[in-house]
């Protein structure tokens, strides 16, 4: 049977478009598979252990829900409001297969963040922009007002027109901007763990503790100091927070992990994670071009105990640890195995980790760092009690209660 020639061509092309369309569903379901931010394999371990969130779009796509805090804390400069961070999220995150829907709900934003979290955030936000509204405020209250305003350093006493150099602190003294900045810096110098109740105003006569918004401003410029104090500011506000709600199961984690730095331009360098452990362990060292530098990562957060989450990947150095006080993931090995691993094989691994402020578990040998509160420490892995100044443990709280008072008089103090 003979058949027509447009028929055999329409017939091709109708079975071209059908294998195309064919193809094109095998490659959403392949996409589907992937995170939509960090763009790995999303594995049936996470299925299973509830790691992903899965995106308001009906193309299936799906996302880690450490990712997605990442990509939040990123913008934790513009936290006004959840309804702000998700319409920033929305503009990152989108759908490449034509859907116009917001991948991003403030559900998700809720079920990665602690309540605290977002609380903290706003708050940081909020006050930035109070010191935005007061730097405003000043500068356009002198355009106005267009005249030179004098007005003499209490530290290098010469006079200077306050619109050029000078700065109103919170307290009210004025200074000009150099010598506040080189008393701020010296002041640092003397104070190697930068606590901030120590940086004061430097008019004898007032000696009041300097606002940090102030300390901000001043050291905008020096980035890497004013990184350092932004972290212990987060570790200020976490005592606060624990001060005023002593049962909450927020913990504060410092970063274990490292990273390099090039001298010219100040880049930020990942080392790979097999190369610290290493050079913990003393059997090599990190290699360091001529022009690198290599830097303690230190990153301060933190982590709501409620999430059940073990495992953490720095958003900064981007060094995956274990959160159970644990400088590596210890794959394998449970938290007490790899802690006493660490004492038998790392040289001066305790004494060192002791002179930080940790204390070792002495019933199962976890790391454990009292930030504030009662001495009275429960294990995170073994749940003894114990008593943070001297090892005492009892399975009774109550027993360790009362040896704190018997012996170190009182629940509460330092060694």
């Amino acid at each position: 049977m003979k058949i027509n020639e447009l028929i055999f061509y329409q017939s091709i092309d109708a079975i071209s478009l059908l294998c195309k369309q064919k193809a094109l569903v095998k490659l959403n379901q392949l996409s589907s598979m992937l995170c939509k931010i960090c763009h790995n394999m999303i594995t049936k371990d996470d299925y299973q252990q509830n790691k992903i969130l899965k995106l308001n779009c009906s193309c299936n796509f799906y996302c880690h829900s450490s990712c997605l805090k990442d990509q939040i804390i990123h913008k934790k400069a513009e936290f006004e409001n959840i309804q702000k961070v998700e319409q920033l999220l929305n503009a990152d995150i989108q759908c490449d297969q034509g859907c116009k829907t917001n991948l991003v709900g403030i559900q998700m934003i809720r079920q990665v963040l602690s309540h605290k979290e977002i609380q903290m955030y706003q708050f940081e936000y909020l006050e930035a922009q109070k010191l935005k509204r007061m730097e405003e405020r000043q500068i356009k209250e002198l355009q106005n007002q267009k005249q030179e305003i004098l007005f003499v350093c209490s530290i290098c006493f010469e006079e200077l027109d306050l619109n050029q150099n000078g700065i109103i602190l919170k307290c009210g003294c004025q200074f000009c901007r150099d010598c506040l900045k080189g008393n701020i810096l010296n002041s640092l110098k003397e104070n190697i763990n930068f606590e901030l109740e120590n940086i004061f105003c430097p008019n004898g006569e007032c000696k009041k503790v300097l606002d940090f918004d102030n300390i901000v401003f001043i050291l905008q410029d020096d980035k890497q100091t004013l990184e350092k104090l932004e972290q212990k500011n987060i570790k200020s506000m976490f005592q606060k927070m624990k001060r005023e709600n002593p049962d909450s199961l927020e913990e504060l984690i410092i970063c274990p992990g490292k990273y390099k730095v090039q001298k010219e331009n100040g880049s930020i360098i990942y080392i790979p994670k097999d190369q610290i452990e290493k050079q913990r362990q003393g059997t090599a060292q990190i290699p360091i071009q001529e022009n690198e530098v290599i830097v303690d990562c230190n990153f301060t957060f933190i982590q709501d105990r409620t999430e059940q989450k073990i495992i953490h990947k720095c958003s900064k150095c981007k060094y995956e640890f274990c959160l159970n006080n644990c400088d590596s993931t210890h794959d394998g090995y449970s938290c007490s195995s790899y802690q006493q691993w660490k004492i038998e094989n790392t040289q001066d691994y305790r004494k060192d980790l002791e002179a930080q402020g940790f204390k070792f578990c002495p019933n199962c040998q976890i790391i454990t760092q009292r930030t504030s509160g009662c001495n009275r420490i429960i294990c995170t892995n073994c749940k003894i009690s114990y008593c943070y100044l001297c090892y005492f443990q009892d399975k009774d709280q109550n027993v360790v209660y009362a040896h704190l008072n018997k012996v170190h008089g009182g629940y509460f103090g330092n060694a």
